[in-house]
């Protein structure tokens, strides 16, 4: 028997990826007791730990290993390289191995005739047909030693801490708790339609009925909510199962891996989704309770010079992850966004930015918390940005002197300032006869200090015009440019 939870909790930082989830010290649990060598119950919309227990230790899947299979048919589906009614060819290998005890579950498939996927992926995710994971993979690859190489290439991109060697699990891989977790939570959000198969409590085929291996869903207590997902078993693993459930829009995820028996592996499982459940309550009940409030922050800011403003997190009841976006004048910043945001009471955060624009009076800086439910906890604060002195000198040029009725003329304006700054955009306004020119450039970028605009003028009719450039703005040491211009 393994210790209690009150001895197991450990907190351990998961990987930072896009399917990654954070562990906490989870809270006492005296009630929870399993027998699993490793354990791990995860909250599926935000991908955080709620309880492991051993749970990046590699250990063999068995069938497990067909989730990731599945992943695979189900990404040839999306690709229209695969249909429901595509017919697969059963092989000679194929026929042979489907009806040998040693690849489990042994559901006989006839040489050179053809199944659907359909049919197949219900074979592969209820009575666990290994022979039928062969078969896809000799359709989708050529052979299975092509498709396990695919297999490990998939679980190198998702992220998993994983091994293939075979494509049914009748044969040892090897995978963490956590690894699986993240596997089975990918899938969910990639094809949730796998819930259709998975979901089943049993499957006919060739006239004999077979139970879904997944005990929660036919011949013990049916499990609230319970929707899947996958069994599996072999001397070297033990009793394994991965099942999911979803409880008022809010879904856990189980990870059993090398239990005692059969059914003690559904009695692990059934206290780790009660125990994932009740910790998700806590954990919603915390986000609703979270403050957010600017704790320090500068009475002004300047244009190109970094500035910094931090916000504190309080009446967080319990630990949770959530996302979090820093935004400047609604613009999310890049770099200050985070989907797993560990949140603990009193924690801060701290924006660093540099505003690379004039053309702004105020800077709205904003911190937001987007819990799994669409809802936000959020906090703003309006900076006054102080005016650049430029020290802006122009001056214009005409491409030629003399101006005739429809001739393209250029009109240029070179702008400098003695502001040491790298790179500006300085807003330009052109006037003719006081009226504003729509199609001409509306700014110019200075770099080190310089830069040139352009307004290609077709001269209308004979007479003298008024051109009047304005650059700057009230931000900026306004410059007017005035030139009479004579059409002849």
């Amino acid at each position: 028997m393994k210790p209690k939870i009150t001895y197991l909790m450990r907190g351990i930082a998961c990987l930072l990826v896009s399917i990654m989830c954070i562990t906490f010290l989870v809270p006492t649990a005296s009630a929870l007791d399993i027998r699993a060598a490793s354990a791990f119950v995860m909250d599926a919309q935000t991908g955080e730990c709620l309880y492991e227990y051993n749970g990046d230790v590699a250990r063999v899947p068995a069938s497990m290993t067909k989730v990731l299979t599945a992943y695979i048919v189900y990404q040839e589906l999306e690709k229209g390289t695969l249909s429901w009614d595509t017919p697969i060819s059963i092989s000679h290998n194929v026929a042979v191995k489907s009806r040998d005890s040693s690849y489990p579950m042994a559901v006989p498939l006839t040489e050179g005739k053809t199944y659907t996927v359909d049919t197949l992926m219900h074979l592969i995710m209820i009575p666990s047909a290994s022979a039928s994971c062969i078969a896809m993979a000799e359709h989708i690859s050529g052979s299975e030693s092509a498709f396990v190489e695919r297999m490990n290439q998939t679980a190198k991109t998702l992220g998993l801490s994983a091994t293939y060697y075979n494509c049914h699990g009748a044969r040892v891989n090897y995978i963490t708790p956590r690894s699986q977790a993240m596997l089975t939570r990918r899938f969910l959000e990639d094809y949730p339609d796998i819930l259709r198969i998975t979901s089943k409590s049993g499957v006919s085929f060739n006239g004999k009925w077979y139970n879904n291996t997944n005990h929660l869903l036919n011949t013990m207590e049916p499990y609230e909510g319970l929707d899947g997902f996958k069994t599996g078993t072999i001397s070297q693993a033990g009793y394994c199962v991965t099942t999911t459930a979803e409880r008022n829009g809010r879904r856990v995820i189980s990870v059993v891996m090398k239990s005692t028996s059969d059914a003690q592996r559904f009695q692990d499982s059934r206290q780790l989704l009660d125990y994932g459940f009740a910790e998700i309550a806590k954990r919603d009940a915390s986000r609703q309770t979270t403050a957010l409030a600017i704790i320090a922050q500068p009475n002004e800011v300047r244009p190109f010079e970094p500035f910094q403003v931090t916000a504190q997190l309080t009446g967080v009841s319990a630990p949770y992850i959530t996302n979090a976006q820093w935004y400047v004048n609604d613009e999310p910043v890049a770099g200050y966004g985070n989907s797993y945001f560990q949140v603990t009471n009193g924690k801060t955060t701290t924006l660093e930015y540099t505003l690379d624009t004039l053309e702004t009076t105020t800077a709205q800086i904003r911190l937001s918390l987007t819990m799994p439910d669409g809802t936000t906890r959020s906090v703003q604060t309006e900076l006054q940005v102080a005016p650049v002195e430029l020290n802006l000198d122009a001056s214009l040029n005409l491409e030629r002197a003399d101006i005739y009725p429809g001739k393209v003329v250029t009109i240029r304006a070179d702008v400098t300032s003695t502001a040491n700054l790298p790179e500006i955009t300085v807003p330009v306004q052109w006037e003719l006869n006081g009226d504003m020119v729509l199609d001409a450039p509306q700014s110019v970028t200075l770099q080190n200090g310089y830069g040139t605009v352009d307004f290609d003028w077709i001269a209308p009719q004979d007479g003298r015009y008024e051109l009047t450039v304005y650059i700057g703005n009230e931000q900026i040491s306004e410059t007017q440019l005035k030139a009479d211009l004579r059409v002849a």
